[in-house]
């Protein structure tokens, strides 16, 4: 019996160096061996989806080990155990309203959760707690979280509109900065605009999706939207998909719309603060005529203001 136990070990490594050193499918179906092996067994992924696994092992601790090993071996990079025995390891349990993330998978309550990169979005704090942003990521995700700081943080959406094209979601982690919110009555075709949202950063040795701040200058081209639509301004202001669900800023400081799409459209907010009047969701409304300098509006852009992350069940 003394010799069984490194003999089963040396078969679970090598059965897995051979199966883990590619990735995309080939990282789903290792997952699927996983599954399916008796206990005590480990899977681990690195945030290039380069996965490694072991099974057959005498205790979960060795089983950890394995499955970190082979990961790291074949070329895996921040390789993380994720599961053991069939069950979701959280890294941040302690906190609940975390999540452990890597490309390949995130574990949220203990269901298994991956993100789509290829959806992107950004939202923005109205108080501490609520996150303004619009309805098209609900439709498509089954979660919705996001980053801050290298870490994603959960919400849950509290309602939407999708008539005008809003959503609000509640966040558990307080945030201490929040929007001003402009309540002018009147929009001034030709005044400076500014928008800021986020860019899906290239780099690939994170634990979490990162993103980076953009903030981008022009004016009110248009003082409705198609067919007249009074709900709607139109900018010049470069926009791409990571801006949608963020905000338009004047030169004030003051967020005076939120990006509803990449043609440069923007609902108003006189339009949205109807929207969080009716939930009972308290902001702050400014009227301020003092200008402030771009470099202080992307300063405080960039701390009431959050990139989203798309979630959908495994």
């Amino acid at each position: 019996m003394k010799s069984f136990f490194p003999k089963v070990s040396i078969l679970a490594l090598a059965v897995v160096v051979t199966g883990c050193q590619t990735t995309g499918n080939s990282a789903d179906n290792l997952y699927n061996q996983y599954r399916g092996k008796a206990n005590n067994k480990a899977f681990s992924i690195g945030t290039n989806n380069v996965a490694g696994a072991a099974w057959g092992a005498k205790t979960e601790a060795e089983a950890m080990r394995l499955a970190q090993k082979t990961c790291i071996e074949s070329g895996g990079f921040n390789c993380n155990v994720t599961e053991v025995n069939g069950k979701a390891v959280s890294n941040q349990s302690s906190q609940a309203n975390n999540s452990t993330v890597n490309n390949f998978n995130i574990v949220s309550q203990g269901v298994n959760y991956k993100p789509n990169l290829n959806i992107q979005s950004s939202g923005f704090f109205v108080n501490n707690n609520f996150i303004l942003t619009t309805s098209d990521m609900v439709d498509v995700c089954s979660k919705i979280n996001y980053e801050r700081s290298g870490r994603l943080l959960e919400t849950t959406v509290v309602r939407v509109d999708k008539t005008n094209n809003i959503a609000v979601l509640k966040t558990t982690t307080p945030n201490k900065y929040f929007a001003k919110i402009g309540l002018n009555k009147q929009t001034t075709q030709g005044e400076r605009t500014y928008t800021y949202g986020y860019d899906l950063s290239d780099v690939v040795n994170a634990k979490t999706p990162t993103y980076q701040g953009k903030i981008t200058d022009g004016i009110i081209s248009s003082a409705s939207g198609k067919y007249n639509d009074v709900r709607i301004m139109r900018t010049t202001n470069e926009v791409n998909s990571g801006n949608v669900g963020g905000p338009v800023i004047s030169e004030s400081g003051e967020v005076i719309g939120l990006v509803t799409n990449t043609d440069q459209e923007s609902i108003k907010s006189s339009m949205f603060t109807i929207f969080l009047n009716e939930l009972n969701i308290g902001y702050k409304s400014v009227s301020n005529s003092k200008h402030v300098s771009p470099s202080k509006i992307a300063e405080e852009s960039r701390r009431f203001s959050v990139p989203l992350v798309c979630l959908n069940e495994v």
